[in-house]
């Protein structure tokens, strides 16, 4: 499978990269900073080292808890955020675009002086927690407090508070390593670079911030604090920047845009994901974990007047992947796991579990991550089915059994021997939600049981930190369930010849004798296809002896049914 050109990282790699398509050149923040970086005050430090690397302080917290970020970092150093903004602003239109959990996520965009195009990056901008021993506000006035032990009980408990919407370092290392470790393979962000800042946001950010939430319906507001207010965030606030390439617009907006509308559409992002994940999971044992529509993006690898929401279909009779030119990126690892390996090593062993360096994130730590109502939204039934897999090799099994099901493992039975298989709802286990209720929520093959048990007692402690590649198939099962719901009414079995064929080209193939019924016949099969599929995708049948193991099958399969080439799958 092919893999991405290598990004920079801490360590020059042993090899030379891969010859890399031109991407928009990275924002002035690192050479500015490297002019300014100090210089080693001994000839015996140069000598130790010879790329100056610059040692924080002892006495400066700041530089210390975040010192495990500054080696991935141009800078090697934190910057002011007002510094690093005034540095922007002029070169960059900064926009804010999107909210996660734990981060809020900017758009930086430049007319390019020499190509005329649009140049963009994207920033996710990630509040750190405040490092331990640092001083409270009283604690820093020179002016004296009446009652010292009550405000040091109060001030310590807004900080307690404010922190609750903050990220460990640790954490943000994790997320760094994986975008590292992802770089080289179709499909996942492009990461450019890490700055670490502190300080309170600038006016730049801040109007941009007002900006968005502006535009916000009522009851999707931010759910961070206004910038702009000193009492948002401190002075010594510090935050880390990771910058990576603009990957397109998100499924989730895309659709709601009108875009997705049709099987050839659907077919190419379905798979596009699929086989990244496939890949990733090959080359580090990878799994997302958290593979919502808002995680999915989506860009045209056509020319700028071909439209992502409207785009043509081009050779259908000919072609049986990449109908539509839209490319699928995969992104937000905050959840994620996988083998932090050299980029030219092949895949660990599973016998190097306890050898091998995993950048991952201990979910048992946050048992609300499990505790969703899926009457609201079927995707936090997928985070309970997410954990079943994980724990017991099932997703609708909630708590340990006499006889655990076995790992599966690779190769195994193709599931092609069971497709003829449906598994209705057992009367004995009744479904947590109602699918009349909200109709964006469970399919009707996809039972499952309330959780009995406490999701943050687990029989391994270091379960997460384990590979379960059944993760990625809840996900994908998630992906395609929402994505068959949204062509709901335009399945092309309810097409005419003449609807099917809307912003259709041809090619080679026009004036082909019954062209129009040659193309509806074929976006049938592709539509029964991913039907197929998803029978294969049911969290019952997952949980059953003989079930898929892995994306990585599930596009072997496709392979060998003929659903998609061997040169679909290598490109």
């Amino acid at each position: 499978m092919k893999a991405k050109p290598v990004s920079k990282a801490p360590t020059p790699p042993s090899t030379p990269p891969h010859t890399a398509p031109r991407t928009p050149p990275r924002t002035p923040i690192a050479r500015t900073t490297k002019k300014k970086r100090s210089k080693a005050t001994t000839s015996k430090k140069k000598t130790q080292l010879p790329t100056p690397e610059p040692t924080p302080e002892r006495d400066d917290i700041y530089s210390q808890y975040v010192s495990p970020l500054l080696s991935y970092s141009d800078a090697r150093r934190i910057t002011t955020f007002e510094q690093w903004s005034s540095e922007l602003e002029p070169l960059f239109e900064i926009t804010k675009i999107a909210e996660a959990s734990f981060s809020e996520v900017y758009r930086l965009s430049a007319i390019s002086a020499t190509t005329g195009l649009r140049e963009e990056s994207v920033l996710k901008v990630v509040a750190l927690k405040s490092p331990a021993g640092e001083p409270l506000p009283c604690q820093r006035s020179e002016r004296a407090v009446r009652d010292m032990e009550k405000q040091l009980a109060k001030e310590t408990e807004e900080r307690e508070e404010k922190n609750w919407y903050k990220s460990h370092v640790a954490d943000v290392l994790s997320e760094v390593k994986l975008l590292q470790n992802l770089n080289y393979i179709p499909g996942f962000t492009n990461f450019r670079d890490l700055t670490v800042l502190q300080g309170r946001p600038s006016s730049a950010f801040s109007d941009a911030w007002k900006a968005w939430n502006k535009d916000r319906a009522r009851g999707k507001k931010s759910c961070f604090a206004d910038p702009s207010k000193k009492s948002s965030y401190d002075a010594t606030q510090l935050w880390a920047v990771v910058e990576m390439q603009d990957a397109g617009i998100d499924c989730e907006k895309l659709m709601e845009a009108g875009g997705l509308g049709t099987i050839w559409e659907i077919w190419d992002v379905f798979w596009g994901v699929c086989l990244s994940l496939a890949k990733a999971e090959e080359a580090c044992r990878f799994e997302h974990r958290d593979l919502h529509m808002g995680n999915i993006c989506v860009r045209s690898s056509r020319c700028a007047r071909n439209h992502v929401v409207q785009p043509t279909i081009k050779d259908p009779l000919r072609r049986k992947f990449r109908f539509s030119g839209l490319e699928t990126t995969v992104i937000d690892y905050t959840l994620s796991r996988a083998d932090v390996v050299a980029h030219d090593r092949t895949a660990p062993s599973r016998s190097q579990d306890t050898d091998t360096e995993v950048a991952y994130l201990d979910l048992s730590k946050d048992p609300a991550l499990f505790q969703g109502d899926a009457a609201e939204e079927y995707q936090y039934e997928i985070y309970r089915y997410m954990r079943g897999a994980a724990l017991y090799n099932n997703p609708l099994q909630n708590e340990p059994t006499a006889e655990p099901n076995p790992a599966p493992t690779t190769p195994r039975r193709s599931p092609r021997k069971n497709t003829h298989i449906r598994f209705p709802a057992s009367p004995a286990t009744p479904s947590r939600t109602d699918p009349d209720t909200n109709p964006d929520t469970a399919p009707d093959t996809a039972p499952d049981t309330a959780p009995d048990t406490d999701p943050d007692t687990a029989p391994d402690t270091n379960v997460w930190r384990a590979f379960h590649p059944g993760t990625n198939l809840v996900w994908t099962h998630f992906l395609l369930h929402k994505l068959l719901r949204h062509l709901s009414g335009f399945e092309p079995e309810h097409l005419s010849a003449r609807d099917t064929m809307a912003n259709v080209e041809l090619g080679r193939d026009e004036g082909v004798s019954a062209a129009p019924l040659r193309v509806k016949a074929k976006a049938v099969r592709l539509h029964e296809r991913l039907q197929r599929v998803g029978e294969l995708l049911c969290p019952v049948k997952l949980g059953r002896e003989g079930g898929l193991g892995s994306v990585k099958e599930l596009v072997l399969y496709a392979v060998g049914e003929g659903w998609l080439r061997v040169g679909d799958v290598s490109g």
